[in-house]
């Protein structure tokens, strides 16, 4: 499960947030039960659960069955921001960062001219599929690259190759890629009017992808809906998100923290921090408010980073996430000191991963006057990828709204987006 640990922000008790933010908690509960908070109209999220039904979950294993059967050697997913993000930390939580599913997917995420090059002579002559995920089908970065790995497709396997192999998450009813996919006969999963893009990974945007990988789907929503379960009250006793929230506006507005750096001690969770980075990043950049959030991997970044974070400017804090039991585990056999390593005989190396972790908690907070919350959760499986996405989701709206803010817009994105566009003299 999860918990959520405070005994290490050293600037404000638990009990102290708990009084100071109660009431105005209590006044968001009241704004919401009224619909007087705006954005209220995305909290399609919240009753996911209610959203699937057997005949959509059996869609989208008999589609992976499909692909499974054609000895696929590459899967390419086609998406930028919560359409790529959510789908890479689930896969990378669960069967690591290396990749040991049944098929190897490459993530196409950008337009850089040299990593698709670098895809295209990778991918060769095999045999491969795409999943393109864009609600609207017009986003530059999956629009551009779609075509590309559509034609390369296309042009070696031939146009009924295609039909079969291109599954597009789009909008239910309209948009150039609803349009594309429905002339084109290539499969469709549908993303939810109601839900936004971070906030989307549990609808098919997620969920094909996590199917196709050997996530199980049912477990993943097993996790969710206990996470939505635990953080309906808005007691600041029992809902740990909306406590997080409330620790990281004390940081930000009484303390003016300007930067939280999100720990963690695994590649495998990176792309977990990734998507805590967009979840907060984009749900309360607005109004010159909030938090930069930024995303360490320890130890690694302990010998890049880590005097400046024992001695540098004091406008951060930390939270660190915690896996208790890992995936794999062994122990060291060490037989003689010819290293200087035999006071490590038969530990574990998560035993040494732990204590340099601990050691690192007790060396920002002590010595470096650092604020340190930690996220625990037991292990990296489906049902635990499900819990943790939600109860971050829960906490990332809290905090919107804290800042008095819209959690689920991104009005600052369109800025570059209508640069580029008139650079690029579109009409």
């Amino acid at each position: 499960m999860l918990k959520f640990v405070t005994s290490n922000a050293i600037q404000i008790s638990e009990s102290a947030i708990q009084k100071k933010y109660q009431k105005e908690v209590d006044k968001i509960q009241r704004q919401m039960m009224s619909s007087t908070l705006p954005g209220l109209e995305k909290l399609g999220w919240v009753n996911i659960i209610d959203y699937y039904s057997n005949q959509q979950l059996l869609a989208m294993k008999k589609k992976a069955q499909q692909w499974k059967k054609q000895n696929l050697k590459y899967v390419l997913v086609i998406g930028i921001g919560g359409s790529y993000l959510g789908v890479r930390a689930a896969i990378e939580m669960v069967q690591g960062s290396i990749g040991f599913g049944h098929h190897k997917f490459i993530y196409i995420h950008n337009m850089s001219s040299s990593y698709i090059y670098d895809v295209i002579k990778k991918i060769g002559k095999n045999k491969f599929s795409i999943i393109v995920i864009s609600k609207s089908g017009t986003t530059i970065e999956p629009a551009v690259t779609f075509r590309i790995f559509k034609e390369i497709m296309c042009k070696n396997f031939g146009k009924e190759y295609c039909q079969k192999m291109i599954v597009a998450i789009t909008d239910s009813c309209s948009g150039t890629l609803h349009k594309l996919a429905k002339a084109n006969k290539w499969t469709m999963f549908y993303i939810p009017d109601d839900i936004g893009g971070r906030y989307s990974t549990l609808t098919p945007v997620g969920m094909f992808p996590m199917v196709l990988a050997g996530l199980d789907p049912l477990e993943v929503l097993k996790g969710a809906k206990k996470a939505l379960d635990d953080t309906k009250t808005f007691s600041l006793k029992s809902n740990s998100a909306f406590l997080y929230a409330c620790y990281r506006h004390y940081f930000h507005v009484v303390k003016k923290l300007q930067i939280e750096n999100f720990i963690v001690y695994d590649p495998s969770l990176t792309m977990i921090g990734e998507q805590w980075k967009q979840l907060f990043g984009e749900s309360e950049g607005k109004s010159h408010k909030a938090m930069y959030p930024t995303v360490s991997l320890f130890t690694t970044d302990l010998h890049a980073l880590g005097q400046y974070l024992q001695q540098g400017t004091r406008n951060f804090c930390e939270t660190t996430l915690w896996v208790d039991e890992p995936r794999k585990d062994f122990k060291l056999s060490i037989n003689d000191n010819t290293d200087g390593l035999k006071y490590l005989d038969k530990k574990t190396l998560n035993y040494i991963n732990e204590q340099a972790f601990k050691g690192t908690v007790l060396a920002h907070t002590k010595n470096g006057k650092t604020n340190n919350l930690i996220i625990h959760i037991t292990r990296c499986d489906s049902y635990h990828y499900g819990y943790l996405y939600i109860w971050l989701c829960r906490a990332a709206m809290m905090s919107g709204y804290l800042l008095k803010i819209n959690p689920f817009d991104q009005p600052g994105v369109e800025a570059y987006k209508t640069n580029m566009f008139s650079l690029l003299k579109r009409k």
